[in-house]
Order: C-alpha cells, then sequence, then structure tokens
C-alpha cells in the first residue's frame, strides 16, 4: 500500500498528515515554512519519512503564491511539483473549508484531492 503524505503551509504553521490506506501513520503541526533556516529542512523530512515506511512518498502539498517551495526543494522554477526516488510531490491549490450543522471541519466531495502523481513516476 501507498503512502500519502499531505503537506498544508500556512504563515503560522505547517500540518503534516502520513497515511497508509485508511491508517493515519503520522498527524502533527510544525513551524511554518518560511521560519526554516536550513533549506534542506523538508526534503530531509521526505526522505526520512520515505526510509521509515519503506516506499516512495506521495506528496500532497496545498500551497499558495506566498509559499516558496522552489528554496525548499520541493518544485522547480516553474512550481512544478519535485521528483525523486524517495518522493513525488504534486502541488494543489488550497481550497476553502466547509461546516457541516454539526460543526465538524470537513471538505466537500466535489473539493477532494484528486490524486494525480502515482508513486513512481507513472501517471
Amino acid at each position: 500500500m501507498e503512502a500519502l503524505l499531505t503537506l498544508v503551509p500556512s504563515p503560522r504553521k505547517t500540518r503534516v498528515l502520513l497515511t497508509c490506506g485508511k491508517d493515519i501513520l503520522l498527524r502533527g503541526k510544525l513551524p511554518p515554512l518560511n521560519k526554516l533556516f536550513h533549506q534542506r529542512a523538508v526534503v530531509t523530512l521526505l526522505e526520512a519519512l520515505s526510509l521509515w515506511v519503506d516506499g516512495r512518498l506521495c506528496v500532497a502539498l496545498y500551497a499558495d503564491e506566498r509559499v516558496d517551495c522552489f528554496r525548499l526543494g520541493l518544485t522547480d522554477e516553474l512550481g512544478v511539483g519535485a521528483r525523486s526516488v524517495f518522493y513525488a510531490v504534486e502541488v494543489l491549490a488550497r481550497t476553502r473549508r466547509s461546516r457541516r450543522s454539526g460543526g465538524d471541519d470537513v471538505v466537500a466531495p466535489e473539493l477532494q484531492l484528486p490524486l494525480i502523481a502515482k508513486p513512481g513516476g507513472a501517471q
């Protein structure tokens, strides 16, 4: 089963969610990407998680134009997601969350992530 890492950067924090199928392997909040001093910090994290799950990560990066993903090695100069032996990054536009009457945060079905990139570079 392939592992999916979701990165959601914002000005205050970076949310991280690592799943494998329906299992949540890791969930956390890290400092915002613009506060990172080491340019390889994110790439090193992705490589380490890939080694931990013993497979290539499919990374969904929900970013907007304010995030400097090129400097951190997540995209190339044109904003296309980076690829390596350890991970494949797919850059996705951030969407607004809606609330159900119960108050739970959910993403509307039509706004959910349509994954294009497959581990191994297959489309």
